[in-house]
């Protein structure tokens, strides 16, 4: 499963000078199976302060914790994560 993303740095309204970062999810993601999409859907999956993939884990009076994930929960596939902004990567090869 590949996650593509667009990371942007805004002002921050609150406090006067300082920015923050807001990772948008781009709408072409392909889903690995359809029960993490479904879960998607009903739920906020998606973190926009980290840019990964979260799910549930504990509901308290104070909040929850959402555990960043970089596997589906419901297959085990492992989630590919890029920013489209940022070239990718590449090796030279040795002659």
């Amino acid at each position: 499963m590949k996650a593509t993303y667009k990371k942007e740095t805004l002002p921050d309204p609150a406090y006067e000078g300082e920015t923050y970062d807001n990772y948008t999810l781009k709408r072409n993601v392909e889903f690995c199976c359809d029960a993490f999409k479904n879960y998607c859907k009903k739920f906020t999956g998606w973190s926009y302060d980290y840019g990964k993939f979260g799910i549930v884990d504990q509901i308290t009076y104070e909040g929850h914790s959402v555990p960043l994930i970089d596997f589906c929960p419901f297959c085990g596939e492992n989630i590919e994560y890029e920013d489209i902004d940022k070239p990718k990567k590449t090796r030279k090869k040795k002659k």
